[in-house]
């Protein structure tokens, strides 16, 4: 019996730690199926409470793994809609396409797949724009609801839509669905899901733009792209001030804001020995209504061009949760900082706020120095993690200053314009 990427991906730790180079585990999980990285690489793997888990991921490897959703394979010319009346509903039509023609031009062979199930999933519900959405990241399948047409998203990138007005409502149902699931489309230079590129974590996208950024949400019916040029992060503020949608895009960043208040607070009452969770609790509600703003943004901006700052607004959004999971796994650990540790949380800490301070304020200058920081505290950190057995601790104050990092790369990163 063949296994799936979710099989290796249940077996991982599911820190989001960055040590192994990849800002999410699903990454991980998915180079790891293909051969692209060796499970070895997992820092968190080879300690010992991972052991079986290793040898499980290393056994399925041996018996194989199979890509794709689970489902019916519509035959046909690849990215092409095929509209064609409704057997049950008189008058409304059904469209089939499948979008394998994507963001880097035509893709003949996924090698990671075409939509990330997670990030499918966290899209499809986080929006807004749907009723009744049910997503199995497992099966890699979700069926949603619009107006009064059932539409079945499929990871592989088909896109199944029913009883839909006309052929029409069809084609405008499948381009809805394709720009609000941007986020979750794998890039298959890098491995990872546009938000993750969009997060600043993705190594390959820092000097060029990125490949599912630049060709924006595939478009079955769209014959060729329109050139983009090239601007960096500096521009996004600027650019949303622009846009008629520009208020979702600083309405969200507002929310940011006040999740790294929450952030702050809980960072230094923890430092002080506090373990009060509140904060934390509060920020999560920040978080989802960034995302919101993000993927409706995402959707209602006409450029794609212009769309594409949207994704970073959900990066950021990102990189803050996990932050806020090394914060919280501290936090219920109900286990003092030790002395020897304490300068090292401190740290990290203040790289992510002031990481953010400087996206905020537009400052490359402090993002640079911000840079070097990091390196600094890589070097420390690395130092205590050998010799500390508290590693779970040390794990989760990594990730504090590595997502810190990932932010204050956002200023340089490469975006279309």
């Amino acid at each position: 019996m063949a296994h799936t990427i979710y099989d290796i991906y249940e077996l991982m730790p599911k820190k989001d730690c960055g040590l192994c180079g990849n800002p999410s585990c699903r990454t991980s999980a998915r180079k790891i199926a293909t051969g692209d990285m060796s499970p070895e690489q997992c820092v968190n793997l080879k300690l010992p409470e991972y052991e079986k888990n290793l040898e499980r991921i290393q056994r399925i490897l041996k018996e194989g793994v199979e890509f794709g959703a689970k489902g019916t394979v519509v035959i046909g010319e690849e990215g092409i809609a095929y509209i064609h009346p409704c057997v049950s509903e008189a008058g409304r039509v059904a469209a089939e396409t499948k979008l394998t023609s994507g963001p880097e031009g035509r893709v003949d062979n996924l090698k990671y797949g075409f939509f990330d199930p997670f990030i499918m999933c966290w899209a499809l519900s986080t929006s807004g724009l749907y009723k009744d959405v049910r997503c199995s990241p497992k099966l890699g399948v979700a069926r949603i609801n619009i107006d009064d047409k059932t539409v079945m998203v499929f990871q592989d990138g088909r896109i199944n839509v029913r009883k839909a007005k006309d052929k029409k409502d069809a084609i405008q149902t499948i381009r809805l669905v394709s720009r609000s699931l941007w986020a979750s489309i794998i890039c298959s230079c890098c491995g990872n899901a546009g938000v993750d590129c969009a997060s600043g974590g993705c190594e390959d996208c820092l000097t060029k733009v990125c490949p599912v950024l630049a060709g924006g949400p595939p478009d079955p019916m769209a014959s060729t792209k329109a050139p983009t040029g090239q601007t960096t992060g500096l521009t996004i503020f600027d650019r949303a001030k622009k846009l008629e949608t520009g208020k979702l895009f600083e309405k969200g960043f507002q929310d940011l804001d006040q999740a790294m208040d929450s952030i702050r607070k809980s960072g230094q009452e923890l430092s002080e020995g506090k373990f009060d969770s509140k904060s934390i609790d509060l920020l999560k509600e920040k978080l989802a209504e960034a995302n919101n703003l993000a993927i409706r943004f995402v959707v209602e901006t006409p450029r794609v061009q212009d769309a594409t700052i949207g994704l970073i607004l959900a990066g950021v959004a990102l990189d803050i949760a996990r932050i806020s999971e090394g914060l919280a796994t501290l936090i219920h650990s109900k286990r003092p900082v030790e002395k020897e540790l304490r300068n090292i949380l401190i740290e990290a800490i203040s790289i992510a706020e002031q990481a953010y301070r400087s996206l905020r304020t537009v400052n490359p200058d402090q993002a640079k120095q911000i840079t070097s920081r990091y390196m600094e505290f890589r070097k420390e950190w690395a130092k205590s993690f050998r010799e500390k057995e508290n590693r779970d601790s040390l794990v989760a104050i990594e990730k504090i200053a590595t997502n810190g990092f990932y932010i204050a790369r956002l200023l340089t990163k490469p975006l279309p314009t």
